[in-house]
Order: C-alpha cells, then sequence, then structure tokens
C-alpha cells in the first residue's frame, strides 16, 4: 500500500512535469514581438536582396567563366613549346588570337583541308586544336598567330573564302 507520504509526492511530481510540459509547448508557440521600425528594416533588406539577387548570381557566373578561362591559360602556358615548324610563317608566342576556317569530324578531311591552306601559297601560320564537344571529337583548323583581335579580324577579311572564318583564340599546336 501508499503511504500518504509517497501518494503526495508523486502527485506533486506529475503536477511538475505537466506543468513543465505545458510551459515548453507554450513557449514554442509564442510569437516573436517586434517593433515597427525594425519591421520596416528587415522589409526593405529582403527587398534589396530580391533586387540583388540575379546581378549577384551573374557575378557569380562570370567568377566562375573566368576562374576556367585563367585555368585554361594556364593550362596553355604549361604545355611545350615548339622548337621549328616547317611552315613559311614564324610562329609568334605572343600571339593571343587566330582565324577558324573550319572544324572537321574526320581527322582525314582535317589534313586535306591543311594541304589546301598551305598549297594556296599561304604565308599564314596553320594550326589545329582537338576538342571533345557532347562525346564527339571535333578539329579545328587554324590559321595564323595574331597578337590583337583587330589584326585576326582583318586577315579573316583577306582570306578568299572568308565566310566561313571567325576570329579565335590562338592554341599553339603549329602543323609542321
Amino acid at each position: 500500500m501508499l503511504h500518504y507520504k509517497d501518494f503526495l509526492a508523486t502527485l506533486v511530481l506529475g503536477f511538475a512535469l505537466a506543468n513543465s510540459a505545458h510551459a515548453l509547448a507554450t513557449a514554442q508557440k509564442q510569437a516573436v514581438l517586434i517593433k515597427k521600425d525594425d519591421l520596416a528594416v528587415l522589409k526593405e533588406s529582403a527587398q534589396q536582396w530580391q533586387q540583388t539577387k540575379p546581378q549577384l548570381e551573374r557575378l557569380l557566373k562570370l567568377e566562375s567563366e573566368l576562374q576556367r578561362t585563367v585555368d585554361k591559360l594556364k593550362q596553355l602556358n604549361a604545355q611545350p613549346k615548339p622548337q621549328q615548324t616547317n611552315h613559311l610563317a614564324v610562329v609568334n608566342t605572343n600571339a593571343l588570337f587566330a582565324v577558324q576556317v573550319g572544324a572537321y569530324k574526320n581527322k582525314a578531311v582535317l589534313e586535306a583541308a591543311i594541304k589546301q591552306f598551305q598549297s594556296a601559297s599561304n604565308k599564314l601560320e596553320v594550326n589545329t586544336e582537338q576538342v571533345q564537344i557532347d562525346q564527339h571529337t571535333f578539329y579545328r583548323l587554324k590559321l595564323g598567330a595574331f597578337k590583337t583581335k583587330e589584326a585576326a579580324k582583318d586577315a579573316c577579311k583577306s582570306l578568299i573564302n572568308n565566310n566561313n572564318c571567325f576570329v579565335t583564340y590562338y592554341v599553339k599546336t603549329p602543323q609542321s
């Protein structure tokens, strides 16, 4: 049998547990009070964030593209420089631009196009770039090694088949 003191202690303990559970539930449901001025500042900050969000996303995208470009430039600079070539043109190690005149899926077609440009008494450096696009290998045929974009544009205009050329970045893979 329970003694009066044990019963009373159990009853008090039960009330204490029920009271703390009620207090915890009430604390979780209570709203936070905020002043009108503070609410206005928070709303203004949220609005400013929404307005600048697209610009920040654009900047983050540009930063990512810039990092890829820097990595590509580092990779290009790490490639060994050719010692000597058998072209009519001298390799320009300070070149930044070239004129792309074709892109081919077949390496034999690329080699035929190279011979065509070399036999046309073309004095521009001939080089190629191999790229992977959607699991397909393409061979880009480029002419020239120009320091400025304007010089590359002029060379593109002077080519007989200038409808199919455009200015692109120079790669240091001359054909010998």
